[in-house]
């Protein structure tokens, strides 16, 4: 690469050094410095991470870290790092500098530089900053950034919404799953319990053309399917062994109603929708996610169960994925995981979400092209492509210790994974012999009725912590409502807001609300954010509605918690004690 440049290294008439590269400057030949600082008074946005295309000799990263005010992330991308071209000054190495990528092909992994550099309140504000004349040394890698930035922007709107959509139907389903939790104690007695192929069966449209041959070796593999899967499966003939699902929506429940499940044995997340384990016989395997340890924690010291972390992201098919490495330490192979519009299709044959795509949805700003499983490009979308990045982050963050491949043969080239088709997979590692394959009526576990009874204790206990959670929100409301000044919070009331806070911060690890506060937190974070030279008077004001928004919201998300709690405590009670009693 060192010979398509030419680089010419000149002094300014301020006695600065500047760069010529192609014949065009990077830097004012007059005054670099005065130069870069009204550059990033003009580019910089307060709350942004900043994303800058071009180092050149530092003074744009200079005047930027000068203008941030609020700590902001920034990453710094430069091509001429290909190849020690440039070099990183001696006054950013000491890491000023929040991320530099030394390598023009690190731009695929951008997604992970933004997650490993962005807070709660910066997850899609982003601002891309090309220095001066790099656009004309460098077009094509700089469309590759703006293409991958915006991609990043959406997958993490995706996430948002998500989590703002399901938060409170993902906390309905944990407290209403609680008592199935007690009783399904077992999915460690399948940690590395195979050593055979396991078949992850996911429902893109290149699905329908794997089943013949999915069906032929189902009795030599593990098969999971992932959730609503099941629908294009169950009609060819193919029982899968482990159904997968942790979606708590309505939608998702509806998905299984009505299935002969019974042949099939379940794994499910902590905030499944908690009718699906009814479907399957009542029994099934929990677990807790690795993005919920406060829960794992809650559920290990407070209620006494250790249900195994699984690493997921925001489908299925990724926990199931990892599923397959903690039962098997076996090949594990991937179909169906188009992620893509392959055959201008959303899912495989008989799913119930499936439907042909129009030619006039490729214009929507939510579809574009990405590489294929063999090369060529293929349609994907917004959530789409947040899964296949969730999955290249994964096999990136957690190498697996198993064979991987991505046998899906259609739909998006999944970066990390090595692509093989599913016909050669299975030539090269089904065994003639079949597996012993574990049913779960070998670990079920009887819960007795001391437990039963210890369980309620534990819960009545909780709704008291509620109370008392309750009665400080609404004291916090009153002290708010309640200061005298319209400009500033006085001594008193700073002393009496403080000591609310450190007493609603002492309860909250004593009842399990974390699905439910998430989006409060994100929302209360995101719309009250620091104004740059805010007057006291806007301070106060910006302060006030942000803790009154924070204290109603949380008071309502509270409330409803206790009410899913005295439900559980209701049921324990009607289909647990009063049997025992009569």
């Amino acid at each position: 690469m060192k010979n398509q440049f030419i680089i010419e290294k000149i002094e300014t008439k301020t006695e600065d050094m500047t760069l010529k590269v192609n014949g065009y400057f990077l830097h004012s030949k007059y005054n670099p410095t005065i130069e870069a600082q009204k550059f990033a008074e003009t580019h910089y946005e307060p709350h942004h991470v900043h994303i800058l295309f071009g180092y050149g000799l530092g003074y744009i990263v200079d005047s930027l870290k000068e203008q941030f005010k609020f700590d902001e992330p920034l990453i710094v991308i430069d091509p001429l790092f290909d190849d020690s071209i440039l070099e990183v000054q001696a006054r950013h190495k000491a890491n000023e500098v929040e991320m530099v990528l030394y390598n023009s092909e690190s731009i695929e992994k951008l997604e992970y530089v933004v997650d490993s550099t962005k807070k709660v309140d910066y997850q899609k504000n982003f601002k891309i900053i090309c220095a001066p004349n790099y656009e004309k040394i460098f077009p094509e890698i700089f469309l590759q950034v703006l293409k991958k930035v915006k991609n990043i922007q959406k997958s993490n709107m995706v996430n948002e919404i998500t989590i703002l959509n399901y938060s409170e139907a993902w906390q309905k389903n944990f407290s209403a799953n609680l008592i199935a939790l007690f009783e399904d104690r077992s999915l460690e007695s399948l940690e590395q319990i195979y050593s055979c192929p396991v078949i992850i069966a996911s429902g893109g449209p290149s699905l329908t053309k794997q089943l013949p041959l999915l069906k032929k070796i189902q009795d030599k593999v593990i098969i999971i399917v992932a959730g609503s899967t099941i629908n294009s499966i169950l009609p060819f003939g193919i029982v899968p062994d482990y159904v997968a699902s942790i979606d708590g929506a309505e939608e998702n429940y509806d998905q299984f109603k009505g299935l002969e499940l019974s042949d099939s044995q379940l794994l499910y997340s902590v905030f499944n929708h908690s009718e699906i384990r009814g479907e399957f016989g009542n029994k099934g395997y929990a677990f807790t996610a690795n993005s919920d340890r406060t829960i794992h924690r809650y559920l290990t010291e407070k209620i006494g169960l250790n249900l195994p972390i699984i690493v997921g992201g925001g489908s299925i098919a990724q926990y199931a994925y990892s599923l397959a490495q903690y039962i098997s330490s076996g090949p594990i192979a991937l179909i169906g995981q188009d992620l893509a519009y392959t055959n201008n299709q959303t899912h495989a044959a008989n799913n119930k979400q499936a439907e042909q795509i129009e030619e006039s949805w490729k214009s929507s700003d939510n579809m574009f092209t990405v590489e294929g499983f063999d090369g060529e490009e293929v349609w994907t979308s917004t959530v789409f492509n947040s899964m296949k990045i969730t999955f290249e982050q994964m096999i990136e963050n957690y190498p697996p210790k198993n064979i991987v491949f991505n046998c899906t043969e259609g739909g998006v080239r999944l970066n990390g994974f090595e692509q093989k088709t599913f016909n050669d997979f299975c030539e090269e590692y089904i065994q003639e012999e079949p597996p012993n394959k574990i049913k779960i009526e070998d670990y079920a576990y009887v819960v007795s009725q001391d437990e039963w009874r210890k369980l309620k204790e534990i819960l009545v206990a909780e709704s008291k912590e509620y109370n008392q959670i309750i009665n400080q929100l609404l004291k916090g409301l009153d002290i708010l409502e309640n200061n005298k000044s319209s400009t500033t919070f006085n001594n008193r009331t700073l002393k009496k807001l403080d000591k609310v806070d450190k007493k609603i911060a002492e309860l909250y690890p004593k009842v399990q609300m974390d699905f439910i506060v998430t989006p409060i937190t994100l929302e209360v974070l995101k719309g009250f954010l620091e104004k740059a030279n805010e007057t006291p008077t806007e301070k106060y004001t910006r302060v006030y509605k942000q803790t009154k928004t924070l204290y109603a919201k949380l008071l309502e998300a509270t409330r409803k918690s206790k009410s899913y709690t005295a439900n559980v405590i209701k049921r324990i009670d009607n289909e647990k004690l009063m049997k025992s009693e009569e």
